[in-house]
């Protein structure tokens, strides 16, 4: 169970930011569903008035820290996509940012895939969200592999993404820093052979 705020702390933030920066990690260490919403109110220090007055649901309070989640991500594949990166590179420096994220302490998967797997309904907000990202990626690696020169960028790019999604779905039992190292091991080879010589 977490902690709540200390006594006679106030914190500036708005009962939605606070509210929101709580559910973020929470959701992440706990799970969403484990995650009450008389848990997030008492670790933000709100009150539920607070929180349905922020967002209508807690269905729709997972939606956005999942399109704040997305957001950081797109952040981290804008500087995959830098100019100063040869387009032949782009879809190495993906798979080493990917590999590099997962060695961040307290890694314990993608945010999207641990969504997707909570809520099996595809008509569920968060899996909306979700679902699009997931979707939105896989688009932007085919666009990586074509410019990189790759012979089938969309196969390359499949395959690309599987590995990457493996390796997410492997942390747990692997432990995240294993399961880093595989993933760049492997894919560095399956880039070395799929694209054409530097």
């Amino acid at each position: 169970m977490s902690e709540s705020p200390k006594a006679g702390k106030r914190d500036p933030r708005s009962a939605a930011e606070r509210l929101k920066d709580v559910a973020k990690e929470l959701f992440y260490k706990q799970g969403i569903r484990a995650t009450g919403v008389e848990e997030l109110c008492r670790v933000a220090g709100t009150t539920k008035i607070s929180l349905y007055r922020a967002y209508p649901s807690k269905d729709e309070l997972i939606a956005s820290v999942l399109r704040d989640d997305c957001d950081a991500d797109a952040c981290w594949f804008d500087k995959v996509r830098d100019e100063a990166i040869p387009s032949r590179e782009r879809p190495r420096a993906y798979l080493l940012a990917a590999a590099e994220a997962m060695r961040e302490k307290g890694y314990r998967g993608c945010p999207m895939v641990m969504a997707i797997v909570e809520f099996p309904d595809p008509e569920h907000p968060a899996r909306q969200v979700a679902d699009a990202y997931k979707l939105k990626v896989r688009s932007a690696i085919h666009r990586l592999c074509a410019e990189a020169g790759a012979a089938e960028p969309e196969v390359l790019g499949d395959a690309l993404l599987m590995m990457i999604e493996g390796a997410y779905a492997s942390a747990p039992y692997l432990g995240h820093l294993t399961a880093a190292d595989s993933l760049e091991r492997t894919g560095l080879k399956l880039l070395d052979i799929a694209l054409p010589p530097r």
